[in-house]
């Protein structure tokens, strides 16, 4: 992952992770093979702590580019609960752009909605189940595929039992 311009991975000295059967691992970036906003060591590890190097600088400059990207923050994306960014941008354009030129800010199932200020941002109105979320996701997905041909990815990684087929495939969502 990375914001405000930096790669997480750069500055990591280790990670401790559990493997399938919940033993637990350190590991250095050396040993993990990393890609823009997916580590496919982990896909069937869970990361629980890393250690990361730090860059020394004067504390009024830490100060300063901290303010920076709070604020950056507060003014690009929404307040609302949600989990992030959804979607990995793709090469041809970023994700949360396309779902704007879409049409699809404030478009909701449920309590799951795209925010109104950054369109790969889904938030929780209250209550939203993980179907709503999915479904949602799902509808972004087939929306991009249909109109401009962009397979989107999740960025976050969705775990736990999955529900068979896909809403749209269910014929669910129109």
């Amino acid at each position: 992952a990375g914001a405000m311009g930096g790669q997480t991975f750069e500055h990591v000295v280790k990670v401790r992770v559990l493997d399938d059967e919940g033993n637990a691992h350190v590991m250095t970036p050396v040993e993990m093979e990393v890609h823009y906003r997916h580590v496919p060591t982990l896909e069937k590890r869970y990361a629980v702590s890393a250690v990361f190097r730090g860059t020394p600088a004067a504390k009024d400059e830490i100060v300063r580019k901290l303010e920076e990207s709070q604020h950056k923050r507060k003014t690009t994306q929404p307040a609302a609960s949600s989990a992030g960014c959804i979607f990995k941008n793709p090469d041809s354009i970023p994700a949360g752009k396309l779902v704007d030129e879409l049409g699809l800010k404030n478009c909701a199932i449920g309590k799951a909605r795209v925010s109104e200020v950054h369109g790969n941002f889904i938030v929780n109105d209250g209550g939203a189940t993980a179907s709503e979320m999915l479904e949602l996701i799902e509808k972004i997905q087939a929306t991009a595929r249909e109109k401009r041909g962009v397979e989107l990815q999740t960025e976050v990684q969705i775990v736990g039992r999955m529900h068979e087929g896909n809403a749209i495939e269910r014929g669910e969502l129109k």
